[in-house]
């Protein structure tokens, strides 16, 4: 396997504005998204509630569909 000389990435001024836009009206798009949903009511979550969301827990039980029948 042959080695290959490192290769240099530089970053230039307009990358960075031309992304620096890019995120601005990403926010401002989700700010406007978000100022015009407020007539749906909106419920508070605790920290905990948040938590369990975003890894995917669900702390309800699980009602379980499999009943012992006796047959004779």
């Amino acid at each position: 396997m042959l080695r290959r000389n490192p290769t240099r990435i530089e970053l230039k001024l307009i990358d960075i504005e031309k992304e620096y836009e890019v995120m601005k009206k990403e926010r401002e798009n989700q700010q406007n998204m978000a100022s015009t949903s407020t007539d749906t009511p909106t419920t508070s979550k605790t920290k905990t509630d948040l938590i369990h969301e975003r890894i995917g827990y669900d702390p309800k039980p699980k009602i379980s569909s499999t009943k012992c029948h006796i047959v004779n």
